[in-house]
């Protein structure tokens, strides 16, 4: 699924610890690996940039992964996402910030403008002052919102799953329903309970479906259903679970749980410090 990874760094060791990761999933996948740069045109740095990628270059062709590596010139964001195009690139594999590399662009203003312009997905790793010791990518939560939209993450959980040989976990969040206050309702908590409640038993029959359709496939499958705001609730079911990568999509139609995706994808990406694997679904085609 992922024959070409692309994984734009700056020099600096920040953007470097999304390397490991990408180690792991091209060895999984069988995967090419290009190893990017990009600097200003003329830059006289450019020949100390190439020599920095071919040095990093060398780790995967230990491991025996096919790498090839570029520098190229212009301005950082688009020239990322322009090589990804026309190359065909199928995931990008970027450090959500970087601190004055050697070419001396901020990786975290890049990384955002990827992912709000990318059309292919994209692998997140949060860099922080201490390196996780251990690159796990074994057991893999989806989120999904009910909705054709997110489920478009599913086929790329799937093919996680199967290349680390790992477990699916299938999360959605049930938003409590708020009702006015007004004087139509005489018992407005229990309108509330009861609307919550449908929304739940909903949600559960849904995710019953989705994992009985992946357990077909001879997936280890695991389903959670919470009730709370979905980001809050996503980010502490992480912090409190064995979750290696968190996997969903950039946004979503409000499906049976009626949340604004896009709004938990961005704050799911500010928070987390566990790998996020964003897809951007397809738009459905328009009827005549």
């Amino acid at each position: 699924m992922y024959h070409t990874l692309l994984v734009p760094l700056d020099g600096s060791e920040l953007a470097e610890q999304a390397l490991p990761y990408v180690l792991k999933i091209a060895q999984g996948f069988d995967s090419e690996v290009v190893l990017l740069t990009v600097c200003p045109p003329s830059d006289p740095l450019k020949h100390v940039l190439v020599e920095y990628l071919e040095k990093k270059a060398e780790t995967f062709k230990v491991s025996k992964v096919k790498v090839r590596t570029l520098c190229i010139e212009g301005e950082p964001a688009d020239s990322i996402l322009d090589f990804a195009a026309e190359s065909k690139v199928d995931l990008i594999a970027i450090s959500t910030h970087g601190k004055g590399g050697l070419s001396r662009w901020a990786l975290g203003s890049i990384a955002t403008k990827v992912v709000q312009r990318s059309h292919i997905p994209v692998f997140l790793v949060r860099s922080s002052e201490r390196a996780e010791a251990t690159v796990k990518l074994a057991r893999i939560l989806a989120t999904l919102d009910g909705s054709q939209f997110a489920e478009a993450i599913i086929p790329h959980v799937e093919a996680f799953a199967r290349a680390m040989a790992g477990e699916v976990v299938l999360l959605q969040v049930v938003e409590p329903v708020k009702v006015p206050q007004l004087t139509v309702y005489e018992d407005w908590a229990k309108v509330e309970k009861d609307l919550t409640g449908k929304l739940q038993r909903e949600a559960e029959r849904y995710l019953s479906r989705r994992k009985a359709l992946l357990e077909e496939k001879r997936l280890k499958v695991t389903t959670t259903l919470l009730q709370g705001k979905p980001a809050d609730t996503i980010l502490q079911y992480v912090g409190e679970s064995d979750v290696d990568l968190i996997a969903l999509t950039t946004h979503g139609f409000s499906g049976v749980s009626k949340w604004a995706y896009g709004s938990v994808a961005s704050r799911v990406v500010e928070a987390s410090t566990k790998p996020v694997l964003l897809v951007r679904p397809p738009f459905p085609a328009a009827k005549d």
